[in-house]
């Protein structure tokens, strides 16, 4: 179902009392609620009664707005969920990791350790890595090192494939939906 919070455009799917928010990639380089990898996510959590909620950022406001968009859409399902978990992809899950203390678990897809004014900002919070072995944006080395920095409890999964997933939409998804259904 499409719906508008606060000027916000969403895709909410009602599946269960948990939701998942998806943070999408970066809006300058396309990246919106309708991201291929983000929509398999969505369809794979919603088969296993959880919600979702993608959103559209408002435009690029160098990572600061499209950090409240993320708080305008929590504020938004706590009123409606009983959990929240939040999950970003790429520039996502820059944005993600700025609002996870506000949810419950967080997942974090090809983490960015900065971009444009944001860093990545750790919690205390449940969290999982899911890092490409060949990004092109983003090194191995330099992906594991973020994960490393963060405080427990934490865990990660290194797939074999690039920053775009290719090949791996399902096993991403599946991955996903396990960490979340513990």
């Amino acid at each position: 179902m499409e719906v508008s919070i606060g000027g916000i455009k969403a895709t909410y799917q009602i599946a269960g009392k948990q939701c998942a928010l998806l943070c999408p990639p970066h809006p300058l380089m396309g990246g919106n609620r309708f991201d291929v990898r983000l929509e398999r996510i969505s369809e794979k959590l919603n088969d296993s009664g959880i919600s979702t909620l993608a959103f559209d950022y408002k435009g690029y406001r160098d990572g600061i707005g499209e950090i409240e968009d993320a708080k305008i859409c929590i504020k938004f399902l706590r009123q409606r969920h009983s959990a929240i978990f939040v999950i970003g992809y790429s520039f996502g899950s820059v944005v993600a990791s700025n609002v996870a203390d506000l949810c419950d678990v967080a997942v974090y897809i090809s983490p960015l350790p900065s971009i444009g004014s944001i860093k990545f900002a750790d919690c205390g919070k449940n969290k999982l890595f899911i890092i490409a072995k060949r990004d092109q944006f983003v090194s191995l080395g330099k992906s594991f090192l973020l994960y490393q920095n963060a405080k427990p409890p934490k865990d990660f999964l290194i797939l074999d494939t690039d920053h775009f997933y290719f090949g791996k939409f399902d096993v991403l998804a599946e991955k996903i939906c396990n960490f979340l259904s513990k």
